[in-house]
């Protein structure tokens, strides 16, 4: 056996224990997940199942901005911490905000405001009541403080305790929903719950960091803190913007069956979210070692591509099953391009794969490279539209073209530091 094989088997037996930890946190998360969707769906019956609907609607928009601060946070601290990933104890900062905190603030509080200030035609638009677009405004806020928290956690290579936070939340808004339908409370406390769940991981987070003494002393909208949230918001955008496009292009009950083939196509995407919590923080930190990058990278395409596979593969003979689980009869359609959909978000999620490794090279190009497909995918989903199997064919065609271009950047870099190294 060769000495760089040995490095390499000695690299995954070290990391292997810890990351399943932080795999089986995270399962306990998606099962908490999908318990709360199934009790409130089931509890509430349609017409105040929509109104939570309506309210999730735009926590999870909110989410997609937090998740972005999250990772540009992620880089930061790991930058700030020395290789071997003990954190920097550092004296007690003297102000009380840094730089990222008052990102958080300005991001957060504005989003909160803005929400809020057209509540009345939100509400009309997504047919919901107008306290429940202000709830949902109040969330926003402790979400970015909460990512704030969660990203300094995951820089400073503590997996398991971001995992556990985000589950602990999860487990949180079952528990307090399961207790308020039980008390005949109706959907207005389903939503508090969340609320509740939101406020409450977000101080208990900040309170472990603020012990920790991660802070960072980083600006306020840096270029390269922009060109991080960036990154994530439009590969957020590239992976969640097909269902509305189709809703728009398409009669109203073929975008229902795509969306909610889509829902379950898209649980593929949890692979590469959860490998970014454990190895994001390395690859900071080890952005000069070109061979432990590069097997890193090899490592994350490996797993999502196998994956991947098996999904799309079960999709095809129990997807059917599957549909009827989640949503009921009456979805034979959703079920009928499910496996063709689970197969075309494969290289979608190995596109994300290999954005974890060109965020913490803070990569530009890719930027640009997403801004392009972004476009790209606007247009060519306003052709092919209202043809659901077209547009599944445009979704994995597109993730395929955008998966092997960022596959090319990454071997750019990969060169780059061969050029610096000899």
């Amino acid at each position: 056996m060769s000495e760089g094989m040995k490095v390499r088997l000695g690299y995954l037996r070290r990391h292997a224990g810890p990351f399943a930890t932080v795999g089986v946190v995270s399962v306990v998360g998606i099962i908490a997940t999908t318990l709360f969707h199934a009790l409130t769906g089931r509890a509430l019956g349609p017409e105040a199942f929509g109104l939570l609907a309506a309210f999730l609607s735009i926590v999870n928009i909110a989410a997609i901005g937090a998740s972005a601060v999250q990772n540009s946070v992620a880089v930061a601290t790991a930058r700030a911490l020395p290789v071997n990933h003990v954190p920097i104890v550092t004296p007690k900062p003297t102000r009380r905000w840094d730089g990222t905190t008052i990102e958080a603030l300005i991001l957060g509080g504005g989003g909160a405001l803005i929400v809020a200030a057209f509540a009345p035609f939100l509400a009309d638009r997504l047919a919901t009541s107008t306290l429940a677009v202000y709830l949902a405004a109040l969330t926003i806020l402790p979400s970015f403080l909460f990512s704030v928290a969660q990203g300094r956690l995951q820089g400073a290579a503590k997996a398991t305790a971001v995992a556990g936070w985000s589950t602990t939340s999860q487990v949180l808004r079952v528990l307090l929903a399961a207790g308020a339908l039980a008390a005949g409370m109706g959907a207005v406390s389903v939503l508090v719950a969340v609320l509740a769940a939101v406020v409450a991981v977000a101080v208990a987070a900040g309170w472990q960091v603020r012990g920790a003494r991660l802070r960072t002393n980083s600006g306020v909208f840096s270029a390269h803190s922009v060109v991080l949230i960036l990154l994530t918001l439009t590969f957020a955008w590239l992976t969640n913007i097909d269902v509305m496009l189709v809703r728009i292009g398409a009669p109203e009950s073929a975008a229902g069956m795509f969306a909610a083939a889509a829902v379950i196509a898209k649980m593929i995407l949890i692979v590469p979210t959860t490998l970014s919590l454990y190895l994001l923080p390395r690859f900071v930190n080890r952005v000069g070692d070109k061979d432990t990058t590069n097997f890193g990278v090899n490592v994350i395409m490996l797993t999502v591509l196998v994956s991947g596979v098996a999904v799309a593969l079960a999709m095809a003979v129990l997807g059917g099953p599957v549909v009827s689980i989640f949503f009921g009869s009456g979805y034979e359609d959703a079920a009928a391009i499910l496996p063709w959909l689970s197969l075309a978000y494969l290289p979608w999620a190995m596109a994300q794969g290999l954005l974890i490794r060109l965020t913490a090279a803070g990569s530009r190009v890719t930027l640009a490279l997403l801004a392009v497909a972004a476009v790209a995918q606007w247009a060519l989903a306003t052709t092919v539209l209202p043809d659901l199997r077209a547009m599944v064919g445009v979704i994995g065609g597109l993730g395929l073209v955008v998966c092997l271009l960022m596959f090319a950047v990454h071997a750019r870099h990969h060169r780059k530091l061969e050029l610096i190294n000899r």
